[in-house]
């Protein structure tokens, strides 16, 4: 593998971005807690690149069986795998070992009891380890928790529905808390990347999502953004708003990245709707979706999970295993 060598002042401020844009644990602790579903945003298993899975059982007496649904990105397709976990267990794997014939999308874990039927067993934590393909860098993410009610209220039909009787629902809307203008010239290049997930239960829907993003002078941009089932896009795929010299040449931004000579802003993500691309069925509003952000410096890289609105979707999410 070709390597690069980085002066030290290169490193340095590679450093110092890596430092701003990894966000402290306090922020999302209020809502990580062990949880009866694990979703995990990517799986990476293409060619130069890896991903390894863990979960772990947190409960002290109550076994649980782990079924791992991935689904693959490309093309849907759907693999099934069980994992025992005892008490205090935990279980690591690569992706690439687990599922040799699927190449990259997301998974999720349910927790089975001992009839191997999903149940309020909020004993799961998780989290993963990505070599990413697409940018030739390393980072890590938590996977996403979704605790049951106990007793546990399954109708048994073979979806997981977010709809607070059988798993929590979904946020109604997510943030990205920041993001550097892109810049894509020199040895270091900055760059970005968004991982969603959609909730609505199938690929035959197109998920639509509305961006706002926001310059650091509270100038606002609208941006739309459409997948089918799971997405890995950069944000100068999704537009050149994003890009460091658009945001210093058509933008009010102010100069505040206290020492670093680049632009800065957030996002807000909420669905606007997800619609049949066979035309059968009706649009469904609101759609719900998770995921994760990704930034880098050449090859140093920090990744975090989406930030939360404290309001629940209108619209119950639903995965099928």
């Amino acid at each position: 593998m070709k390597r690069s060598l980085y002066s030290l002042g290169s490193l340095a401020l590679a450093l110092a971005i890596i430092a701003c844009l990894a966000p402290s644990a306090a922020a999302d602790s209020a809502g990580r807690h062990p949880a009866s579903l694990l979703i995990y945003p990517i799986f990476d298993s293409s060619p130069g690149a890896g991903t390894v899975l863990s979960v772990t059982n947190v409960s002290t007496d109550t076994s649980v069986i782990a079924h791992f649904i991935y689904i693959d990105g490309d093309d849907w397709r759907e693999f099934n795998r069980f994992e025992p976990l005892t008490p205090r267990d935990n279980f690591s794997i690569s992706a690439k070992v687990h599922v040799p014939s699927a190449r990259r999308g997301f998974l999720y874990v349910i927790a089975l009891n001992s009839l191997s039927q999903p149940d309020a067993l909020n004993f799961l934590i998780g989290d993963e380890i990505v070599a990413d393909s697409k940018g030739n860098f390393l980072y890590a993410l938590e996977a996403i928790p979704f605790c049951s009610k106990e007793p546990f209220v399954g109708n048994g039909d073979k979806w997981a529905d977010f709809d607070s009787e059988e798993y929590f629902k979904v946020a109604d809307k997510m943030y990205v808390s920041s993001f550097l203008g892109q810049d894509t010239r020199g040895n270091l290049p900055l760059t970005s990347t968004l991982i969603l997930v959609s909730l609505v239960g199938s690929s035959d829907y197109e998920t639509r999502l509305d961006l706002l993003p926001y310059n650091n002078n509270e100038e606002e941009f609208s941006l739309g953004l459409a997948f089918r089932c799971w997405v890995q896009i950069d944000l100068l795929e999704i537009d050149e708003y994003f890009n460091d010299w658009f945001l210093k040449a058509n933008t009010g931004w102010d100069d505040r990245v206290t020492g670093l000579p680049v632009t800065s802003g957030w996002i807000e993500l909420d669905g606007d709707r997800a619609v049949d691309i066979i035309g059968n069925e009706p649009a469904i509003p609101d759609p719900p979706f998770v995921g994760a952000f990704i930034q880098a410096l050449g090859p140093y890289a920090a990744g975090h999970l989406l930030h939360e609105s404290v309001a629940d979707n209108p619209t119950n999410g639903r995965l099928e295993f």
